[in-house]
């Protein structure tokens, strides 16, 4: 049914002045894949604000609602709309009462299984077109007592979640035809030897975090093993043509040129046919091959690229700098690396200089001069 919130609010209010039957109520969400729960007082709850980071993920976990006395039903009335939206449609839910036991004081009431079942497939960030503008999912709940409604809400306004959705970083004007899907949207293997770590996997989320940034320090070898991308088309009409990780690597206050590592496999996420899984097995050359500056420190940057039937770019690029990964070569900059084997003058590398060094060793018992 189709009712303003604002005359809504305008009910709630009048109704203000009537005995509470419902004495308390908690919400419960997934907000990109971490769990939350909010109290719901009777008066006095700000706005949830969740806009500083983009909604990837937004569904409903759990709702109680807590009563005394004789109470027939509870329902909850929600809406979830655009900022300046003068007319959303309002999802009407009635709660399931716990089994009571004679002389219980309160019931528990529930949110219904199927109604969670509905949000699984992330339903308060689905069909909003990507908008960029802030959104809102707002909701109060009323309980019938012999036939009278008792409305329960925010000091007579409703409780409020707010958030905002991306448009994606896509290219040719298709912006918000391809998204990021879900949590741990991306993952990045490195291999490398030397430094603190071997056999890394950066894992991204759907704001672009990632679960590992500090530096390795002094290595001897790096390689891109291998990347995954889960990818969310608009529809089935939009058709992608290649997925590929971008990559350079250059000192620090210089620049680079991007190198490409292609996708070898795809398939259907969960079986959803416009989410896709695309997955590159196939390792990068050495990239400290010709790297000479010991205790210098140098940047891999990497970034993912899509390409449509139709010729459009899109670059996904993790935020907060989570596209870059700093390193040194053989144990300068961040310690901890180990030497070349062989590179008995310490310039990084095994080569003529070192044999002669070694022939001065063993003829004249003493290492050459400088």
């Amino acid at each position: 049914m189709k009712k303003t919130l604002f005359t809504l609010v305008l009910m709630l209010t009048a109704m203000a002045a009537a005995a509470q039957s419902i004495t308390n109520a908690t919400f419960s969400y997934s907000f990109n894949g971490e769990g939350r729960r909010m109290s719901c007082p009777a008066s006095g709850l700000d706005v949830v604000d969740l806009t500083g980071t983009v909604a990837e993920n937004l569904q409903i976990n759990a709702v109680t609602v807590q009563t005394s006395g004789s109470v027939s039903s509870v329902t909850m009335y929600a809406a979830n709309y655009k900022s300046g939206e003068k007319d959303p449609e309002i999802m009407e839910v009635p709660l399931v009462a716990q089994e009571s036991q004679p002389g219980d004081e309160y019931v528990w009431w529930y949110i219904p299984t199927e109604f969670i079942q509905r949000m699984d497939d992330g339903y308060l960030v689905k069909d909003n077109n990507k908008s960029t503008a802030t959104r809102y999912f707002s909701f109060y709940f009323v309980a019938n007592k012999d036939n009278n409604p008792i409305y329960y809400n925010n000091g007579g306004s409703y409780y409020s979640i707010r958030y905002k959705t991306d448009n994606g970083q896509g290219g040719g004007g298709q912006g918000g035809s391809i998204t990021f899907y879900d949590k741990n949207t991306a993952t990045l293997s490195l291999s490398m030897t030397g430094g603190k770590y071997s056999n890394v996997t950066y894992t991204y989320n759907g704001d672009g975090s990632r679960d590992i940034s500090d530096n390795p320090g002094g290595i001897s070898s790096l390689e891109i093993s291998g990347f995954t991308l889960r990818l969310q088309r608009s529809s089935t009409n939009l058709e992608i043509e290649s997925v590929s990780v971008q990559y350079k690597v250059y000192q620090d206050g210089s620049d680079g040129q991007w190198n490409t590592l292609n996708y070898d496999f795809q398939q259907d996420e969960g079986g959803n046919i416009l989410a896709k899984k695309y997955t590159g097995t196939t390792s990068t050359p050495d990239l400290t091959a010709g790297l000479k500056q010991q205790g210098k420190d140098y940047i891999l940057e990497v970034k993912y690229q899509v390409v449509d039937k139709n010729g459009n770019y899109y670059f996904f690029t993790p935020s907060g700098g989570n596209d870059l990964y700093r390193f040194s070569v053989n144990g300068g900059g961040g310690g901890g690396g180990e030497s070349v084997r062989g590179d008995l003058n310490g310039d990084g590398e095994v080569s003529m200089p070192d044999v002669m060094f070694l022939i001065q060793r063993i003829l004249n018992g003493k290492f050459p001069d400088e």
